[in-house]
């Protein structure tokens, strides 16, 4: 038992045996489905699909709006919408970069509200500090919704051991060995779920739930914002983690003469593809803007960043062999500009000629936001009943 009389998660049923589970899985990743079409979708008799729906409406998870009669119907009575329900619970996920701290509270279904930036001082960067600031930060953004809260997520560029959330090495804040998720919990303690997690791994959540990497078997997910790359994979939706620290993206090495990363190695895909390979940060949105306009020296800057990301995705294909690989934010910017590039570096490779992975954009406004909101929810979502009780 947690401090909520919340029982450990060995003590859960599984998922699977629960209607009312599943039923809470479809509308959250819809948004608004019949019950018809929610019956229908997840084979359940109609007994047992009133049941769940029943069982959602009291706990305050799904509201039932008016019947919506279905397109070409002509018989039968139209069937009721199932939603979530306004008033239900909400979680709170956040972003931790070098220069701001951005927060948002989310709710079943995706909404998001309460959203807002907090540029960090350098002294703002001392961990215990850090966290205490987001700590509170996040209790008045909730307190503005009005809603009970379900859990809070953390995502950060770094290694960030997916077990307890520990904060190996966060280079871009300095930290070696901090117990991120530990403080921030104890700084929560109202809070049932609390998780501090590496911020690719929730970008990779995202997609998958509600973006370019819907339906992938084996989701490969590389993302950069301006300098670090970060990368994970899921397996049919489930993370990859190792021991712990799996997918270090950013240091696979791509060039073993190349210049030197903070990691310790030469010619990282970080230093060799992230905003530092491309000079001067400032100017990073007018290099994109020249190279996509076809301006020679632009195209040739993002030509050869781009074929190092194809270098590494060639060395991923052939560890995980994925089926589906998305890459956002600066490197979605390479894919767009130079696809030629990065398709002949990764068709080198002659598992990736033989799996032909799909290469696409990350669809997805704020991936790390809206990934940790999907993490923060995972428990309520295999658990209405127990977690819904507990907030």
């Amino acid at each position: 038992m947690n401090k909520l009389g919340v029982p450990a998660a060995a003590a859960y049923p599984q998922p699977s045996e629960s209607a009312a589970a599943r039923l809470l899985n479809l509308v959250h990743l819809t948004g608004s489905v019949s019950r018809a079409e929610a019956t229908a979708q997840l084979a359940l008799p109609r007994s047992t699909a009133s049941e769940a729906v029943g069982e959602l409406v009291e706990l305050g998870l799904i509201a039932q709006g008016p019947p919506a009669r279905q397109a070409g119907a002509s018989r039968g009575r139209p069937s009721p919408q199932l939603y979530p329900d306004p008033a239900g619970p909400v979680v709170v996920a956040a972003r931790l970069d070098s220069s701001e701290a951005e927060l948002a509270v989310v709710g079943l279904g995706g909404a998001v509200g309460h959203r807002r930036r907090i540029p960090l001082t350098a002294k703002g960067k001392v961990p215990k500090r850090t966290f205490s600031a987001l700590a509170g930060w996040m209790r008045e953004a909730v307190a503005e919704s009005g809603r009970p809260c379900a859990g809070a997520a953390v995502g950060l560029a770094g290694m960030v051991r997916a077990t307890d959330g520990l904060v190996h090495s966060a280079l871009h804040l300095d930290w070696k060995s901090v117990p991120a998720q530990e403080i921030l919990a104890a700084e929560l303690p109202e809070i049932p779920r609390v998780e501090v997690g590496k911020d690719a791994l929730f970008a990779a959540l995202a997609e998958h739930h509600r973006g370019a990497g819907r339906g992938a078997r084996i989701l490969l997910m590389l993302t950069c914002e301006h300098v670090g790359i970060g990368g994970a994979v899921l397996q049919q939706g489930i993370p990859f983690t190792g021991a712990g620290n799996a997918v270090e993206a950013g240091h696979i090495v791509v060039d073993p003469t190349g210049v030197p990363c903070s990691c310790g190695m030469r010619g990282c895909l970080e230093v060799s593809a992230d905003g530092r390979a491309l000079g001067d940060p400032a100017e990073v949105s007018d290099l994109l803007r020249r190279a996509a306009a076809g301006e020679p020296s632009a195209v040739a800057r993002i030509g050869a960043a781009a074929a190092n990301l194809g270098r590494a995705l060639a060395s991923l294909t052939n560890l995980f062999d994925p089926d589906r690989v998305v890459v956002s934010g600066l490197l979605g910017e390479y894919l767009r500009i130079a696809p030629d590039r990065i398709h002949a570096e990764l068709t080198a490779s002659v598992v990736a000629r033989t799996q032909s992975p799909t290469v696409v954009a990350g669809s997805v406004a704020s991936p790390v936001l809206i990934g940790a909101a999907e993490r923060a929810f995972e428990r309520l979502l295999a658990y209405p009943r127990l977690l819904a009780e507990a907030v």
